[in-house]
């Protein structure tokens, strides 16, 4: 495990007082398993292929996935935004193939936070009401547990002095860290980074997998990652992880 360096914001993610809906960490169980799980991958001038994957994401660590290949569909699949064809997919100990569509959701929703290639925010709502929304929606209507949790993602990301600020109004390294708030509002176990270009973000996803213990499936430049990731899964015959340098 790599030493986090923002250690100034080690104290401000509290894990206790969990809300309703909301996911609390109480297993050593890595969160995240999967074996032979298929994608389609572009590999340059080779064109497209079908390929498989197998591996396990532990809590605390940042898995890196870096190279020539496409991994959004991979991550797609182990974020549990598109559903593997085959294969076996175990996400905070359930299977996902086997259960229903509506419970499979409501698992996505507890388990993961998302960052994509855009930030996806609402630009005329206030940054905390956009940080607060995905509270509502997973961890219920408790307007005092928002507004606290809200507060603290927030200072995490050094912006809470923007909270009242429509989002429109800010820069796009700022959004960035509201879009980061916003993953993580809900206490996920998971956070699947598909190629955000915002690499200024690792050293505090660094502080979230040492202090808060999340498992961190981030793609990007393998320059930006390795100073923090604890794996990499980099393009070659064989596509399993390895221990970062």
């Amino acid at each position: 495990m790599k030493n986090s360096s923002t250690n100034k914001n080690q104290i401000l993610l509290r894990i206790d007082a969990v809300a309703p809906g909301c996911h609390s960490r109480t297993s050593f169980m890595p969160p995240l398993v999967c074996k032979n799980i298929p994608f389609r991958t572009t590999r340059g001038d080779h064109g497209t292929g079908t390929e498989e994957f197998s591996e396990s994401f532990r809590s605390g660590e940042i898995t890196g996935f870096c190279g020539g290949r496409d991994f959004a569909p991979l991550l797609n699949a182990l974020g549990m935004i598109e559903r593997p064809s085959s294969g076996t997919l175990s996400v905070l100990g359930e299977d996902v193939l086997a259960i229903e569509e509506k419970a499979a959701w409501r698992l996505r929703d507890r388990a993961f936070g998302y960052l994509f290639t855009h930030h996806h925010l609402l630009p005329t709502f206030t940054v905390a009401e956009n940080v607060a929304m995905p509270f509502f929606r997973i961890c219920g209507k408790r307007e005092d547990l928002a507004a606290e949790r809200t507060s603290e993602v927030l200072l995490f990301t050094g912006i809470r002095h923007l909270c009242g600020t429509p989002v429109g109004n800010l820069d796009d390294s700022t959004r960035w860290l509201v879009a980061l708030a916003r993953a993580i509002v809900h206490r996920p176990p998971l956070l699947v980074a598909i190629s955000p270009p915002s690499p200024n973000l690792l050293p505090l996803v660094r502080c979230l997998a040492d202090n808060e213990g999340m498992a961190i499936l981030w793609s990007g430049e393998k320059n930006h990652l390795l100073p923090f990731a604890d794996r990499i899964v980099e393009s070659g015959d064989n596509l399993h992880s390895r221990p970062a340098p």
